[in-house]
């Protein structure tokens, strides 16, 4: 690793981000991916912007066209560390408490996670190569909120945090 993506990376340790789980549907079946690189774009149209490693099994799915992020609650660190597991297949990232996550998309619509903050549904809308990454831009189609009370779940300086306390 070049000294510039060393020192990148170190910057970016210094970032809290908000960690989210993307799912989709693709031509190898169901996928999810965690990620931390998720922002809203536009509100007129409603556009978001995701950034998937072009090794991911999840890359094919999100290609295919319609996704949907997830944005975790605090307790649910093991979603995101079930979903950033690499080397498992689609079976396996959606078996047993995950299972109904496929059903829940309806039919050929990316997995509904349970108990997330809120999640919205995407229609890609281009793709953008970013060296080792591709940046999805989405169109929100329909946006959720199941506990958008609860607080987020936060990825910083290599481990799960949650939100502070409030600056006066």
């Amino acid at each position: 690793m070049s000294d510039a993506a060393s020192d990148l990376r170190a910057l970016m340790r210094a970032a809290p981000q908000l960690v989210t789980v993307v799912t989709a549907r693709g031509p190898d079946g169901p996928r999810g991916i965690t990620v931390s690189s998720f922002l809203s774009v536009s509100l007129a149209p409603p556009l978001v912007l995701v950034s998937i490693s072009k090794s991911s099994p999840a890359h094919a799915a999100i290609a295919a066209g319609r996704f949907r992020v997830h944005l975790l609650a605090a307790d649910q660190a093991a979603v995101s560390g079930h979903f950033a597991r690499p080397g498992l297949s689609a079976e396996e990232q959606f078996a047993g408490r995950y299972r109904e996550a496929v059903s829940a998309g309806g039919e050929g619509g990316p997995p509904r996670l349970p108990g997330c903050l809120g999640a919205a549904e995407c229609e890609s809308v281009a793709a953008y190569e970013g060296g080792d990454h591709t940046l999805f831009l989405g169109r929100v189609r329909e946006v959720s909120l199941e506990r958008s009370e609860a607080e987020p779940l936060l990825y910083f300086s290599r481990g799960y945090r949650r939100v502070g306390a409030p600056v006066e």
